[in-house]
């Protein structure tokens, strides 16, 4: 049968079916004759398969498709093609009119019109390109001088990164007060007013009653201690021999059930599995015999239906042998469930195996357990023990620094030397840590104010000597006056503590606000304020000449620092900062 009749053959039978078709042939006759008989699709043998993927989803979609290159050679030679194909009757004048019609309406037969688009004119050349018109140029310019005006600003300008702080304007070096470090009562007082005295000498006398009342507390806590200590160190003893007998039969216990399943679960399991593939052979040789009897009474049962319906056999003979071939069926049947059965068996076995497993890890879990408890409990027993020690030791310890404590704070000793100008206490007044004593006269004051900053460790370290900072006091508006011009002259290495702040200020209030928003760490700053003769302050203004305001010591500040200049493109390419070293 030739290719021409199947598809003809298929076409009829099966109208909704779609037919492409690969041959080897190229001849626009054999096209012609494939696509009349029925043919939706032609492709050259040897076609990728995405080709052939894709012509067949177009056929698919109700389309016709060609092999690239049929299509042109079957326009060529379609009208001669017409020609040779048509019998004697199709010739007549109807016949050839629909022939002729044939060929300009093949291609809306067979492709969709945008494929035939894209065939035609891959490139789409004969479209024209939409120009812009010169209105819109003008939106484009405005874009283009925004953009350079903006990299230019973002390469040489620059933004400035300030340090703002709270300080005050003292005169260095010239009155401090004397502190107490420690808390109690003054019982005696070394010192008047006039008196020089030199750095560590001893001012003052504390009665420290409380850290000897703290002392005996220590004591009497450290006997306890060690009373409870020894109790609970002779009830432990007793504890650990009832838990060794005890520990010790649930052990043996244990370990005679763990060797009953060690040794009895593999016997088991092998039992299990002999019982079950000898079930499983015998009833899968038995299949395979039912299931070759089964072809033969299909075959009997094929023929004497024949031989029935000639009338050869009676309806009875027929009948017994459809039984057979039914009841041969029913055996298959039980035979299959059978083995289901016997994997169900199978899989139960595995179980009751993994369960006595199971079991013996169980056992092994309970008799490590055991142990484990009994490790813990002398662990826990050793740590109580580490613990009543340490508590022991630390109560020592204790008793040790009160005895430290009353030897170093029964007296206070100064900080300075220089001459006391006034003292601030009697014998007999209660003090606190940080009260002060007296007040002393460190030398000659100098003549020019300075200015004392405290920052965070963060932004102090930033700082640098011979920055320009402006410090404007608190009673003069920034945004009127701007701020007195100084210089850094001084930053401190490491942070300060709050103590040595207060003793370079001489205030431990003013400290205190100076300080409030920095717990952490405290970098002093001092800073020089530049004179200027032709402001009534003095000094000389960022902004104006100054308020009509003479500065004193004691004045409060807020200080700016310009600590750093950088260009708005070091935040979009810190790698340009680096390599331009631009700043």
């Amino acid at each position: 049968m030739g290719g021409i009749k199947a598809i003809q053959i298929i076409a009829k039978r099966y109208p909704e079916c779609k037919i492409v078709v690969f041959s080897s042939h190229e001849s626009s006759e054999y096209i012609n004759q494939s696509l009349r008989a029925g043919a939706k699709g032609y492709l050259r043998k040897g076609t990728i398969p995405e080709e052939a993927i894709e012509t067949i989803r177009t056929v698919y979609k109700g389309y016709g498709h060609l092999s690239p290159g049929l299509l042109e050679k079957l326009q060529l030679t379609q009208s001669d093609s017409e020609l040779d194909v048509l019998s004697e009757e199709d010739c007549s004048e109807s016949n050839l009119e629909q022939s002729s019609k044939y060929l300009p309406t093949i291609e809306q037969k067979l492709f969709r019109q945008k494929s035939l688009e894209r065939l035609s004119s891959p490139e789409k050349l004969d479209q024209l390109l939409r120009v812009v018109s010169p209105k819109s140029w003008i939106s484009l310019v405005t874009f283009g001088c925004l953009l350079i005006s903006g990299f230019a600003w973002s390469i040489f300008g620059r933004i400035p990164f300030n340090v703002e702080g709270q300080g005050v304007l003292i005169y260095p070096g010239k009155v401090v007060p004397l502190q107490s470090s420690v808390t109690g009562q003054v019982k005696t007082l070394n010192i008047e007013a006039g008196d020089f005295i030199k750095q560590g000498d001893v001012i003052a006398t504390i009665e420290r009653a409380d850290l000897r009342q703290q002392l005996q507390l220590a004591r009497t806590k450290l006997q306890q201690l060690q009373q409870q200590d020894r109790q609970a160190l002779s009830l432990q003893e007793k504890r650990k021999n009832s838990d060794r007998q005890t520990t010790a039969q649930q052990n043996e216990s244990l370990t005679q059930q763990l060797t009953s399943l060690q040794q009895l679960t593999p016997l088991l399991q092998s039992k299990d599995q002999s019982e079950i593939a000898l079930e499983r052979q015998n009833l899968q040789q038995r299949l395979k015999t039912l299931s070759r009897l089964q072809l033969t009474f299909q075959n009997r049962l094929n023929k004497r239906q024949q031989l029935a319906k000639q009338g050869a056999i009676s309806e009875d003979t027929l009948l017994q042998t459809e039984q057979e071939y039914v009841e041969n069926l029913n055996n298959i049947e039980d035979i299959k469930l059978q083995l289901q059965q016997v994997e169900t068996k199978q899989a139960e076995a595995l179980q009751k195996y993994w369960d006595n497993l199971n079991q013996i890890k169980d056992v092994q879990a309970q008799l490590q357990e055991l142990n484990s408890q009994q490790a813990d409990k002398t662990q826990q027993d050793l740590e109580t023990t580490t613990t009543r020690q340490k508590e022991i030791q630390e109560q020592k310890r204790t008793i040790a620094d009160l005895q430290q404590q009353i030897k170093d704070n029964s007296t206070i000793a100064s900080q300075h030397t220089g001459n006391i100008l006034e003292t601030t206490i009697t014998p007999g007044q209660v003090l606190d840590s940080g009260t002060r004593l007296a007040n002393i006269n460190l030398g000659k004051p100098s003549d020019e104010l300075v200015s004392i900053t405290y920052h965070s460790v963060a932004d102090g370290k930033k700082i640098q000597s011979e920055m320009e900072m402006q410090i404007t006091p608190q009673s003069v508006k920034r945004e009127r006056f701007g701020g007195i011009v100084g210089e850094v002259t001084q930053v401190s290495a490491f942070p300060v503590a709050k103590e040595a702040a207060i003793n370079t200020v001489g205030n431990a209030e003013v400290v205190e606000g100076l300080t409030a928003n920095n717990q952490q760490g405290l970098i002093q700053v001092v800073a020089a304020l530049k004179p200027d003769a032709q402001t009534y302050s003095g000094y000389e203004w960022s902004s104006s000449a100054g308020p009509q305001l003479k500065i004193s010591a004691g004045t409060t500040t807020t200080t700016r620092v310009t600590v750093e200049e950088r260009a708005p493109i070091t935040f979009i390419l810190p790698i340009l900062r680096s390599l331009t070293g631009i700043h």
